[in-house]
């Protein structure tokens, strides 16, 4: 009978933090989106790309949101949970009826160790792979779509290091009318190019976005002065094509760190010479997918102890002491990064410091809430 009443105080009490973390969850990943909708709104309306692939990219920027939105969202549960525990005298109760604070909390922290170790997962493998999987089909899709960045009637700089001006732009159609382009690509051999059409298109049409893009003009002349002989050069062609070179996105991705699952960091600190800034950068990202995951069980610490504060003239709300806590983790966690970035703190250290932090404060609340 006993057993079967702890069990029940342990659902009660897991279910008060469950539910307003899931409230925070989805509005931290509200938050996250929220910065991106003007993005992903260009890429529907304005370079027409189709809604599956918005899906999938906004799939893959969730994925990159959670390991940062579920230690928040636990945050926010394990307070306002245990801060209405605390208010209403619950709390109180229960240490009546014989449990302490460790006994009650107990399903607090295996709540918090399923967080930790889904957090863990993700970064070690999960939220690298959607980072990469995002970059690469962004970068597929600008260059697929890439007379949408042609501005009609004006000349339009910077466009694959060209000079381009277009007197009509069809994004639907991928269509340019009266087409002026400077190719200054080669300083020493410009070329002037007038073309009464073009067309922009990929070069895999088998693939789902493309590979890469070819300006394919139509009726038109290619216009060439050699400085060095003072030579002018007049070419007319019926149709010209000219290959819009970019980088792929996901090769280049790959190299970056945080694009590197756990065992492809492993291999890669294999490779790089010990001391060198790559490899400290990579150390450090290394290290720092480990400690990120340990911070659902300090929250546990931090909210259990702030929330059942007893200050009863003024206490401070769930967001308040989590976006205070936010604000002192990243704030010691940019300057040790970039202090480990150049070897100036080991990085199995740098990234422990800013969950000491808040680790000890948290830790030292918790043990004056348990007296």
């Amino acid at each position: 009978m006993l057993t079967k009443k702890i069990k029940s105080i342990d659902r009660y009490v897991l279910l008060e933090v469950f539910q307003p973390f899931v409230g925070g969850l989805l509005f931290f990943i509200f938050i996250f989106l929220m910065f991106q909708l003007l993005r992903l709104a260009d890429l529907l309306i304005v370079k027409g790309v189709p809604l599956g692939i918005l899906l999938k990219m906004t799939l893959y920027m969730s994925m990159t949101f959670l390991p940062f939105a579920l230690p928040l969202a636990f945050l926010i549960g394990v307070l306002i949970g245990f801060g209405r525990l605390s208010g209403d005298s619950e709390l109180i109760a229960m240490k009546a009826g014989g449990m302490s604070l460790k006994r009650i909390s107990a399903p607090v922290f295996a709540f918090g160790t399923v967080i930790s170790i889904l957090s863990l997962i993700m970064n070690i493998s999960w939220v690298p792979l959607a980072q990469k999987n995002f970059k690469a089909l962004l970068v597929k899709v600008g260059n697929t779509k890439v007379v949408s960045t042609i501005n009609e009637g004006t000349f339009t700089s910077g466009f694959f290091d060209l000079l381009i001006y277009a007197g009509e732009v069809d994004s639907k159609t991928n269509r340019l009318k009266d087409v002026f382009i400077y190719d200054h690509r080669e300083p020493k051999n410009p070329l002037t190019i007038i073309a009464k059409e073009g067309e922009i298109f990929p070069v895999d049409s088998n693939s789902e976005l493309g590979n890469s893009s070819v300006l394919k003009l139509y009726n038109g002349n290619i216009h060439r002065i050699d400085s060095k002989n003072r030579n002018y050069q007049k070419i007319d062609f019926k149709q010209y094509q000219l290959f819009l070179k970019f980088s792929e996105g996901s090769g280049g991705a790959a190299l970056k760190p945080k694009y590197l699952t756990y065992f492809e960091l492993s291999d890669k600190l294999d490779t790089l010479k010990p001391g060198s800034g790559p490899y400290f950068e990579h150390l450090t990202e290394f290290w720092n997918r480990i400690s990120v995951a340990t911070i659902p069980l300090i929250f546990v610490l931090i909210g259990i102890g702030f929330a059942t504060a007893r200050a009863r003239s003024a206490r401070a709300s769930a967001m308040v002491v989590s976006f205070v806590v936010i604000f002192v983790y990243w704030g010691l966690v940019i300057p040790i990064t970039n202090a480990s970035y150049q070897g100036i703190i080991p990085a199995w250290i740098g990234t422990w410091i800013p969950n000491l932090a808040i680790g000890i404060p948290g830790w030292i609340a918790y043990r004056k809430a348990s007296w």
